[in-house]
């Protein structure tokens, strides 16, 4: 379906194109000769392609204006909320690791101090 629209546009875009290059060549004079003619409709297809250039260009420069103000007002505010996300977390996780690993480690710390007391001890018998 795409395509069909697609090669419709192109087709009607060339139909066009021809239709007006031989237009423009019959409302040449005749004093002109055929080159003159072929000239002058080149130079008139060429300004508006460059008409066309710079309403492309125009349109482009708009979309990047768009752009930019869409990832000011978006994204940066995002990105601020899943910075202080991250800091939130940090924070959690510092926390959880003081108040859960920190006993585990005391704990093992002395039950690894009692073996080596045990070792100690019963070595010396």
């Amino acid at each position: 379906m795409r395509r069909g629209w697609v090669i419709l546009i192109v087709v009607g875009l060339l139909a066009l194109f021809i239709g007006l290059f031989i237009l423009l060549y019959v409302l040449g004079g005749p004093e002109q000769s055929a080159l003159e003619r072929v000239r002058d409709i080149a130079v008139i297809f060429l300004a508006l392609a460059m008409v066309l250039v710079v309403l492309l260009l125009g349109v482009l420069v708009g979309v990047g204006i768009w752009l930019g103000l869409l990832i000011k007002d978006r994204l940066i505010p995002l990105l601020e909320v899943a910075t202080q996300t991250a800091v939130r977390a940090r924070g959690t996780v510092e926390f959880v690791g003081e108040s859960v690993a920190r006993p585990i480690i005391r704990t093992y710390g002395r039950i690894a101090a009692v073996r080596a007391l045990v070792r100690t001890v019963s070595r010396r018998r």
